[in-house]
């Protein structure tokens, strides 16, 4: 541990505080507030709980030990990319406070200098434009938001492929909202880039906790969450599995949340996956860890012997 990495944290004395789902329906689009920006520099913020810190804080220690680590191997060819990157800045709804999100916080890692390129994407072209500004406000060159859907992932394998060819060693970290990226996606990366490490956050205990149960019940009327579930699991008998029936009737939402994750390191291993671990943020997801070297897994081991500790600042 050699350095510290400052949230930038500050009060925003626009935010309303404390919105709830309904009230965030009317307040925010795609999660951006609309009646809110940064009062750094009054770009939009993204709207988030108290909890994402703890993400940042394990995707940051590991970021910072990849880097470093692999800095003088695969010809300096080491990139990092992020799905569903953000604006860069985030506003817990509880306290409005502001602070740096996940894309931020890599642009200004003192590692990024080891990265050919660091890519962000989003399918909201606002996200785009405001984290672009951000990354040239800090002069950083070898970073770049790129407009991107999920459900097209040959579109944004040919964008990657444009800007960093197809070898060397690459981070991913994929973050959406709810279970609606197709495995799909994943399979087109690995096939396309062959030596990925993968950070994934899967809502666990947000969208899927919520529906699950309707879908498995009901799919007729929840067919949209039988597509979503079985795409994202890449198991079109997910949902009719004697397993999940059973779970679903002794209303097991432990036992629910670990047979989906079980079931996605199992597609994981089909496309070459082999060393695996995960991080439970509080209740409301899990952060899958998924390398194919075991030196993947001894990095983010290390990177994560210690827990957040809820201090202003996290240290890598």
């Amino acid at each position: 541990m050699n350095g510290i990495i400052d949230l930038n944290e500050i009060g925003n004395s626009s935010c309303h505080k404390k919105c709830n789902k309904e009230k965030r329906r009317i307040t925010t689009t795609d999660d951006l507030c609309n009646q809110t920006v940064s009062e750094l520099d009054g770009l939009p913020v993204r709207c988030v709980g108290e909890w994402a810190r703890e993400k940042i804080y394990h995707l940051i220690q590991y970021f910072g030990i990849f880097s470093t680590g692999m800095k003088y191997k695969w010809d300096g060819k080491i990139n990092y990319i992020e799905i569903c990157s953000g604006p860069g800045r985030c506003i817990r709804r509880d306290n409005g406070i502001e602070f740096n999100g996940t894309s931020l916080c890599v642009i200004e890692h003192p590692a990024i200098k080891h990265l050919r390129k660091a890519l962000f994407f989003d399918y909201n072209s606002a996200v785009v434009d405001s984290l672009n500004k951000r990354i040239s406000a800090k002069g950083i060159t070898n970073a770049k938001a790129i407009w991107g859907d999920y459900h097209d992932p040959k579109a944004i394998c040919k964008q990657i492929r444009n800007e960093i060819g197809d070898s060397g060693l690459n981070l991913v970290f994929i973050d959406p909202t709810d279970c609606s990226l197709p495995f799909n996606f994943i399979r087109e990366l690995k096939s396309n880039f062959k030596n990925i490490d993968l950070i994934i956050n899967i809502a666990l205990g947000t969208d899927f906790n919520r529906n699950i149960k309707q879908a498995v019940q009901n799919p007729d009327k929840h067919v949209d969450c039988v597509i979503k579930y079985t795409q994202f699991v890449d198991n079109p008998n997910y949902l009719y599995s004697d397993t999940i029936k059973e779970l679903v009737e002794r209303n097991d939402s432990t036992g629910l949340r670990l047979h989906l994750r079980t079931e996605y390191e199992k597609s994981l291993k089909s496309i070459g996956y082999k060393f695996f671990d995960y991080k439970h943020i509080r209740n409301f997801y899990d952060l899958i860890f998924a390398s194919s070297h075991e030196k993947g897994i001894e990095f983010w081991k290390k990177a994560n012997k210690n827990q957040p500790d809820g201090q202003r600042t996290l240290s890598f």
